[in-house]
């Protein structure tokens, strides 16, 4: 497809809601297929989602430079600065529509992307645990599209060994690499939870005994009951998921003038049920197997007792205001916790109709009004939480295009 026809039929599709699939949508589809200028590797899958996922889709495509980062100039949820969280949320979302689609130029999208975030890790003080586990994220994307490749293979084991010097004899097992509050680690459960996903997707592609040692000895930092001001753990018992931090931290991304050690948040619920799950599928190790599935069962719980709002939508930390992306990531932990076996008859009656209702709420309010707005996938209720900064926004649109081809599947 050139320059010009991509985008001149991205313009088309994104100026439509979402919601309506009215006939602007369906005629700008069909043009581009006509005219050759939409090239599809197999038929959609899912028309029920077929809209929204092209609605977001394509705003990524169309956010992106040739080099594969973000465009600040073409969208206000990207920086200049070195702040990519976003990034392997984005890949992800990108696989998910291309397989869903068919449309080669997600599949592109996503490689151009992983490949430049890749690019940009090294082994200084600038990157972190969390990062190099994002980037055995996009390892494992760029394998499952490009099997054959081996280049990146070297850069993954790199990856691991800079790990390795944040390692200390604390609960945490790795270290943030940079202060919470008045103690010396922040020892945040998201960040945690991303070093130990993507310990687990670089296991999914090499099965190297020390990566699973590594995988396994950071698990106990969330199978542990939290201490404050101590990294025993991040398991709160009281509030039935993991704390943000066990840290005297009381400003951080999204909220400000909070305890950290207080306040459970749907990151970290999202992120380390996806670590854990599937960590599940290669320990053998069986106490921590049954910590993990009881873990995973009451977070995913906490995610629609403590977040969902009446009309589906849930919030960041508890019923806050409404996020996409947050109700997205509930359905994804619904699911998750569903497929690995960890729910009886009693928990699927009870909170299947709680993750329909989401995606019912999701469906309706994924829109182009709102993703071009100053608050995009944000709907303020309380102002508890904030739509800032900008590359935590592009995270939850990525939550949000993840999930959509897997709806039906509730």
């Amino acid at each position: 497809m050139s320059n010009m026809k991509r985008r001149q039929f991205l313009g088309n599709s994104i100026t439509v809601s979402a919601g309506l699939f009215n006939a602007a949508y369906v005629a700008a589809l069909r043009a581009a297929e006509s005219d050759g200028t939409l090239r599809t590797g197999k038929p959609a899958k899912d028309n029920m989602v077929l809209p929204q996922i092209r609605l977001l889709a394509d705003l990524f495509v169309e956010w992106q430079m040739d080099v594969g980062r973000l465009d600040p100039r073409r969208t206000r949820w990207a920086t200049w600065a070195s702040k990519r969280n976003s990034y392997p949320r984005l890949v992800i979302g990108l696989n998910e529509a291309y397989r869903a689609t068919g449309i080669e130029e997600y599949r592109a999208a996503a490689d151009r992307m992983a490949v430049f975030y890749l690019g940009c890790l090294c082994n200084t003080a600038n990157f972190h645990p969390p990062h190099f586990g994002l980037g055995m994220v996009m390892y494992r994307e760029i394998k499952r599209n490009n099997p054959k490749v081996i280049d990146f293979d070297d850069k993954a084991a790199a990856l691991f060994e800079w790990m390795k010097p944040f390692v200390w004899d604390k609960g945490s097992y790795y270290r943030n690499g940079y202060p919470g509050g008045k103690m010396p680690d922040a020892g945040n459960s998201c960040d945690n939870a991303d070093a130990g996903n993507g310990l687990v997707a670089y296991l999914e592609v090499k099965k190297r005994p020390e990566v699973l040692d590594s995988a396994e000895a950071l698990a106990k930092y969330f199978l542990s009951e939290v201490r404050p001001g101590t990294y025993q753990g991040v398991w709160s018992s009281k509030l039935g998921t993991w704390v943000v931090a066990p840290t005297t931290q009381d400003r951080f991304e999204h909220f400000s003038d909070v305890s950290s050690r207080e306040i459970a948040w749907g990151y970290t619920s999202i992120i380390a049920i996806s670590y854990l799950t599937r960590l599940a599928k290669f320990t053998d190790k069986k106490d921590m197997l049954s910590g993990i599935a009881e873990k995973c069962v009451a977070s995913m719980k906490w995610q629609f007792d403590a977040c969902q709002f009446d009309d589906g939508a849930c919030g960041m930390s508890g019923r806050d205001d409404k996020w996409l992306g947050m109700t997205a990531g509930a359905i994804m932990s619904y699911l998750r916790v569903r497929d690995a076996g960890y729910l009886g008859e009693k928990d699927i009656a009870r909170y299947r109709p709680k993750a329909q209702a989401a995606r019912e709420w999701l469906l309706e309010n994924i829109t182009a009004e709102n993703l071009s707005s100053k608050s995009a996938g944000y709907f303020r209720v309380t102002g508890r939480s904030h739509p800032k900064p900008p590359d935590n926004v592009a995270w939850n649109l990525a939550y949000t295009l993840e999930i959509l081809p897997r709806l039906r599947s509730i």
